[in-house]
């Protein structure tokens, strides 16, 4: 018993002393080439302490790497040029506003010295507005006075103030008048070169065009005229209707002793092929005339041939020529 006592505490001092003598080394954290590797275990990886093992997986762009560029790559992009500035197509000018026309239209006096007539024949010749003051060139409007008048007729019932009007108001384009003397020839003579026929188409048409800014073809021409002026403008278009866009026959006096079949218009009219020839003709209903166009009219009609007919009240007279000055300029426009 007395043994035992002895053993015992000497057997507490060794364990005391076992316990007092220096742990082992701590080992020293080295720094690795990569990331270390974590081994999980399959049957713990369905769970965790903070998350059910019922939740969802991540996605696969959640669990994708982010990418961060390299320096090279950033450095490519900062020495890159900028791309080049859209190019702006210049803007053209705008074009200046033209001038208003200021100038008014005028009257000039001719003349053309006729083999035909064998001395030089007149005539008056309306320009428009503003007339040459650019490279323009105008239709042409030929009107014939009566076996009584002279250039002045046409003048004196104010056609070229009722054209310098409506020119202004835009009821018609600027144009030419001309309004030639009718002379002994025109008086004595029936058709041909050597007749009034004659002097106009290849006299004093080619002396207007070559003296004038006027158009040198057929769409650019009219011809017309009153009382026996209307005889002769349609004994001249319906014979050459490849001169004329249109011909007009205000009060004609269709009266021709010496007409034959190859001038009387009743009779080319019908028989000539006039193509698209505009016709007008026009007549008082107290007019003693009357009884000589009615007839043209008819056989117009007749044959088929367009044309414009219209008889209007008044007579053989300047009063009533005046009156329908608007309507020949609108109607002869038209054709231009």
């Amino acid at each position: 018993m007395a043994r035992l006592r002895f053993i015992f505490p000497l057997l507490l001092v060794v364990l005391g002393m076992a316990g007092c003598t220096a742990g082992a080394p701590i080992p020293t954290l080295v720094a690795t080439a990569g990331p270390i590797p974590i081994a999980i275990d399959p049957a713990q990886a369905t769970a965790s302490p903070t998350e059910p093992a019922n939740w969802p997986a991540p996605s696969s762009a959640e669990a994708a790497p982010v990418t961060l560029p390299t320096e090279a790559a950033v450095a490519a992009i900062i020495l890159t040029d900028p791309p080049p500035a859209p190019t702006i197509a210049p803007t053209a000018p705008p074009l200046p506003t033209p001038t208003p026309c200021t100038e008014p239209g005028r009257i000039e006096f001719g003349s053309v010295d006729s083999a035909v007539a064998g001395e030089a024949m007149r005539y008056r010749i309306y320009l428009p507005p503003c007339y040459g003051q650019d490279d323009r060139v105008y239709p042409t409007l030929y009107m014939f006075g009566g076996n009584v008048h002279d250039d002045a007729i046409w003048d004196t019932l104010g056609l070229d103030e009722a054209a310098e009007a409506a020119i202004a108001r835009g009821d018609i384009p600027p144009l030419l008048i001309v309004m030639p003397d009718n002379g002994w020839l025109a008086n004595t003579t029936t058709s041909g070169p050597n007749s009034y026929e004659g002097f106009v188409l290849n006299e004093l048409i080619p002396h207007i065009e070559a003296t004038y800014l006027a158009r040198p073809d057929a769409n650019g021409r009219a011809v017309g005229g009153l009382s026996r002026g209307g005889y002769w403008s349609l004994m001249m278009a319906f014979r050459r209707p490849d001169l004329f866009r249109s011909v007009g026959a205000h009060s004609p006096a269709l009266i021709d002793s010496h007409a034959g079949p190859a001038e009387d218009p009743v009779i080319t009219g019908v028989n000539n092929p006039l193509g698209d020839l505009r016709i007008w003709i026009d007549i008082g209903e107290r007019d003693p005339y009357l009884i000589e166009a009615r007839p043209l009219h008819e056989a117009l009609a007749a044959a088929g041939v367009a044309h414009e007919w219209r008889v209007n009240e008044g007579t053989h007279d300047e009063a009533y020529w005046r009156a329908n000055l608007i309507d020949y300029l609108v109607w002869y426009s038209d054709g231009f």
